[in-house]
């Protein structure tokens, strides 16, 4: 649909969930939808078009638990005096989507701990000022907080980490600074956590091991100092993580082998979800999560959803040194793997041919010496390698994946050598990827061509001339004995020996 919200909708009393979602409405939202909403209705979806205008300009006085207006053009605060006028509907806990949206100041102190949130979503508007406390005061019902890209700034609250309710936290891309929160029990069920593209500083607290719940830990783009933790080994469930892009140094700790999800080759994958049902039995939706941005071969690519089969570890843009460790190829099951631009040294490790599912591997812009393992042509899923600026030697195995990649997998390691860079490079000669001899001139290059153009014209020209003297002598019975006729003096003038042989 386009225009704007028909007004014939205003006539149907009995509705109790209206969708209007992913269409072209435009136009201010009418006060009679919100009259209707007021007397009937318990979901209202009308996200996804062009609506635009301040939300609830006068003030509802609603009875909606679910409300999605997210992906529109409202704009101006978010009314002070809502949402506390909203009615909880029994068996309908609360669900509130502003995102994607034009809304400016702060978030409005009405979002109080003793209103019934399960799902608040903020993010991708223009929200400053700092995250609210009272939004996870005890007692607070939210498990889904997205708040990402907005200009918040200041301190984390620490209730956001020790929350036992708290699943899903987004964070990303704002100004928020200070300290990681200290510590924290194994109470909490946080299952994602992302603060990626902030101010955050300090080390990352030893009980970040706590979270035995965690699947998603995204912490890049931030100044966070110090070692990685030895406890992330602790997180057996975890699929993604993202401490890329920070001021981390030391080794890669040898307990990253133990992260059990990563271990596991999965072929079919389900969505991220909750586990957990409400106080009243209701099973909860799976969250979007707002998306996830993930480096991945050699580029930035957005998942929408997290699947049980999407796995990473991105170690990158660091000042980590020491050795890849040795038996890193335990972890079977990821299939990103990125620990680039920083100083670590030693061999490439021969277990890496052990991840089967693996599709990129990037260690470039390290200090690696050593040859480059052949295990790794059992690779069959490689999409993506880069091998740069090391200090490589030996030959480039030249079996499976290795030969499907271009010189700039392995440029910038000057005693590296055989295709596809050039020194000692000799490509089959039925099927050389990149030439590698001399220039030659066009009319050379041309003149060594073999022509077949004209070959398969003059197969044509032949092919078609037999198949109408066939079927000719298929037609007509005389003309078939004048063939075999001719055919018959040609072999008694050719072989005399022939001559006396009746035919």
């Amino acid at each position: 649909m386009d225009g704007q919200i028909p007004s014939w909708i205003s006539t149907q009393f009995s509705l109790g969930s209206l969708t209007l979602a992913d269409n072209g409405l435009v136009g201010e939202i009418p006060t009679w939808l919100w009259a209707m909403a007021a007397s009937s209705f318990y979901e209202l979806n009308i996200s996804q078009n062009h609506l635009h205008w301040s939300l609830f300009p006068n003030g509802p006085n609603s009875r909606i638990a679910i409300l999605d207006v997210s992906s529109n053009a409202l704009s101006g605060n978010i009314p002070s005096e809502w949402p506390s006028l909203l009615i909880p509907v029994p068996g309908y806990p609360f669900r509130l989507r502003l995102n994607d949206n034009l809304f400016t100041g702060n978030i409005p102190p009405s979002f109080c701990n003793s209103y019934p949130w399960i799902q608040l979503r903020l993010e991708n508007n223009m929200l400053d000022g700092t995250i609210p406390w009272f939004l996870v005061e005890d007692g607070s019902t939210v498990y889904d907080l997205n708040l990402v890209g907005n200009n918040l700034e200041g301190r984390m609250p620490e209730g956001l980490i020790f929350s036992t309710i708290i699943e899903y936290l987004v964070l990303r891309n704002n100004q928020l600074s200070g300290n990681f929160p200290p510590s924290f029990t194994n109470d909490a069920i946080l299952q994602y956590l992302d603060i990626g593209h902030n101010k955050f500083t300090g080390h990352l607290p030893k009980s970040i091991g706590n979270f035995l719940s965690l699947q998603v830990l995204v912490m890049n783009d931030n100044q966070f100092s110090g070692n990685i933790l030895s406890e992330l080994g602790d997180l057996k469930q975890l699929q993604i993580l993202d401490l890329s892009s920070n001021n981390l140094s030391g080794s890669i700790p040898h307990n990253i082998v133990f992260l059990r999800a990563m271990a596991a080759a999965i072929e079919d994958g389900y969505v991220l979800q909750s586990s957990v049902q409400y106080d009243e039995g209701i099973n909860r939706l799976s969250s979007s999560l707002g998306g996830l941005n993930m480096a991945s071969k050699g580029t930035e690519l957005y998942y929408t959803y997290i699947l049980s089969t999407l796995t990473s570890i991105d170690l990158s843009n660091n000042q980590l040194n020491g050795d890849v460790p040795l038996d890193l190829g335990k972890l079977k099951g990821l299939r990103f793997l990125n620990l680039s631009m920083n100083s670590l040294n030693g061999i490439i490790p021969r277990s890496l041919g052990d991840m089967s599912q693996l599709e990129s591997l990037d260690l470039s812009s390290n200090k690696l010496s050593g040859n480059n393992p052949s295990e790794l042509q059992s690779l069959s899923y490689l999409a993506y390698l880069n091998l740069s600026n090391n200090n490589l030697s030996g030959n480039i195995p030249q079996r499976g994946q290795m030969i499907t990649f271009e010189n700039t997998s392995y440029a910038g390691n000057p005693s590296l050598q055989g295709c596809p860079l050039p020194k000692n490079c000799n490509w089959p000669k039925f099927a050389p990827p990149h030439p590698v001899s001399e220039a030659v001139s066009k009319d050379e290059e041309e003149s060594q061509q073999i022509p077949w153009y004209e070959i398969g014209l003059g197969w044509s020209y032949g092919a078609g001339f037999l198949s109408i003297v066939v079927l000719l002598l298929l037609v007509r019975e005389s003309w078939r004995k004048k063939y075999f006729k001719g055919v018959d003096d040609i072999l008694k003038f050719m072989f005399p020996f022939v001559r006396n042989r009746t035919l």
